[in-house]
């Protein structure tokens, strides 16, 4: 039994580890005005930034249509028996109901949706896992099994410096905006994996001081675990404390006991569009199903 592995361009794997394992990818679609780009594909993360920075107008965007998953599985059904479809939360995006919509009108394949729970690397991290899972050759029922208990042991930790584009996005309201901004307190926020919402995790002055909890926030979370995997994401802005953050933590692994695999990439435009630019955080995976 051949079983292939789709996704979606919110996942932020790199190129390599795509084509390495021949993941498949449905690219989300991005709006400025009249232009619209397919997320990932034809506009990459730090020149959507860029044209996020200079236009008056914030990008909207859209989840696959069903007939494009439907494309996407027909297409893939001539060279898979089994199609393992992994997506961004359902309770961030309508792209896993695009998806099992679609999987209820292809036959010839079977296809198992699976909800992330997830976002960015929170994802990739679950399509990374599954690709290891095949190549092991590891059955159907065991790579599900273990998928779904894997999401419930991902954390994302992420802040964001400028609350303009959370508020525009509808996300916070102004004045909550307004005062973080003249107040110098910004928010760290998180994406639990048994959840897949983002939820207010803390409040906090001054942009050091949030690079700072984020570390602890990570290195806590690696602590819990003999292995794990941890990922780094970033917009355009915010570079310098990035940069500390992600130092502190690598700082933090490698006087650790236990086996860390770590990545780092630019969050897809697409989460990018609701963040904006200032975006920067961390995503860890940890458990015993990582030991392959």
């Amino acid at each position: 039994m051949k079983i292939g592995l789709l996704t979606d361009s919110t996942c932020d794997l790199s190129q390599e580890l795509i084509d390495r394992y021949e993941i498949e990818i449905v690219p989300l679609t991005l709006h400025f005005g009249e232009d619209i780009f397919q997320d990932m594909l034809e506009l990459t993360g730090k020149d959507f930034f860029k044209k996020m920075k200079e236009s008056e107008e914030l990008p909207t965007t859209s989840q696959p249509s069903i007939g494009f998953f439907v494309e996407k599985y027909q297409h893939m059904s001539q060279k898979y028996d089994v199609i393992i479809s992994i997506h961004l939360s359902g309770k961030l995006s309508g792209t896993c109901h695009s998806a099992r919509m679609a999987a209820e009108q292809v036959s010839g394949v079977q296809i198992e949706v699976i909800d992330s729970l997830s976002a960015s690397l929170g994802i990739g991290f679950l399509v990374l896992l599954a690709a290891k899972l095949i190549e092991v050759g590891r059955d159907l029922n065991d790579i599900t099994e273990i998928l779904k208990k894997a999401r419930d042991k991902i954390s994302i930790y992420f802040t964001v410096n400028d609350l303009s584009y959370l508020e525009r996005g509808g996300r916070i309201g102004k004045a909550q905006a307004f005062f973080a901004s003249v107040l110098n307190i910004y928010p760290v926020l998180s994406i639990p994996g048994d959840d897949g919402r983002i939820l207010p995790y803390e409040k906090i002055r001054g942009k050091k001081r949030i690079a700072r909890k984020l570390s602890r926030l990570v290195n806590t979370e690696l602590s819990a675990a003999n292995n794990g995997w941890v990922a780094f994401i970033h917009g355009l802005d915010e570079l310098d404390n990035y940069q500390y953050f992600k130092e502190s933590v690598l700082n933090n692994i490698s006087k650790a006991n236990g086996e860390y695999l770590n990545f780092s990439n630019w969050i897809s435009p697409v989460l990018g569009c609701h963040t904006g630019p200032s975006v920067y955080g961390g995503v860890v995976i940890k458990g015993d199903f990582l030991e392959l």
